[in-house]
């Protein structure tokens, strides 16, 4: 039986330090049956130059609006049985592709996959030192925790490329968190997932991190569309019941988080501002408010 064609889909802008081991990662995989999509979003920094040289590669290189609108046109663009991503900032680790094929051989009837990930701290001199690993079958296979307030490792997951079709694309709405509305949509579409044994993906922690740095604004601009989300789903009509109380939980604790941040800078306008735009969409949220508080204060959120 031939193994079923992955594509691979590597959005990127401005990563030229960093691309040609993403698209090693991807090339010594040697599997026999992958295609690599490499969405450029005009780089000015010699990445273009790169993917030229790159032999076995597909790419394009044109305005786009953003690293889901990058995603969205590989995946348009994919003839393979099964889609991936790698970022540019990141790797593919060995023997990736080979395990996600058998994990869909082994199961016919499942839409997604999913191997363990570990994130990286990349140093001055070069060398990785690594932060933390995610091997628990739970956060594998998805629950509604670990869609919302957990870590969904995204990039370590991989699907049928009839599944877009049925859940839909990334929405551009979310410019940092879209992977994760996608993930709470296909679960409410009831999307499988088979846990792999095999660590396949690595993050790379750099200040240049979409989703994984301490930069404050970004970090503030990902947790303003994480509470946005969360009340969407909150009063979504097809969201499932665990998945609303859950949300209500998401919600509050982004609250507070937002609050924590301004009572910092003591910007008490925008304080009273926020504490009671949440009491109009959460009800009973002076106690979700004392409850996060006190949860926050005694170090049970990070």
């Amino acid at each position: 039986m031939a193994p079923p064609r992955i594509t691979i889909i590597t959005p990127v802008l401005n990563r030229a330090n960093m691309i040609a081991d993403a698209l090693a990662s991807v090339s010594k995989q040697g599997y026999p049956e992958v295609e690599h999509i490499v969405v450029d979003g005009g780089s000015t920094d010699g990445t273009v130059d790169i993917l030229r040289r790159t032999p076995g590669i597909q790419w394009i290189s044109e305005p786009d609006r953003g690293l889901y609108d990058a995603i969205n046109k590989g995946i348009r663009r994919a003839s393979g049985e099964i889609i991936g991503h790698v970022n540019s900032d990141d790797l593919l680790l060995p023997g990736a592709l080979a395990a996600v094929a058998e994990g869909f051989t082994r199961d016919r009837t499942a839409v997604s996959v999913c191997g363990g990930a570990e994130v990286v701290r990349l140093l001055p001199d070069g060398a990785t030192s690594r932060v933390r690993t995610y091997r628990s079958e739970r956060i594998k296979r998805l629950d509604w925790h670990a869609v919302t307030l957990g870590v969904p490792i995204t990039n370590a997951r991989f699907f049928r490329r009839s599944w877009y079709r049925h859940a839909g694309l990334y929405d551009l709405r979310y410019r940092l968190a879209a992977d994760r509305d996608f993930l709470i949509r296909a679960m409410i579409l009831g999307m499988r997932t088979v846990p792999l044994e095999r660590t396949v993906y690595q993050y790379r922690l750099h200040a240049g991190s979409l989703t994984l740095n301490a930069n404050v604004r970004q970090n503030r601009r990902l947790h303003d569309e994480y509470r946005a989300m969360a009340r969407g789903y909150m009063t979504r009509p097809d969201s499932p019941e665990p998945l609303r109380r859950m949300a209500c939980r998401w919600f509050s604790v982004e609250t507070v988080r937002r609050l924590s941040q301004q009572a910092g800078k003591k910007t008490w306008p925008e304080f009273r501002e926020t504490f009671w735009d949440a009491r109009d969409f959460l009800p009973g949220w002076p106690a979700w408010f004392i409850r996060e508080g006190i949860y926050r204060l005694t170090g049970g959120l990070c």
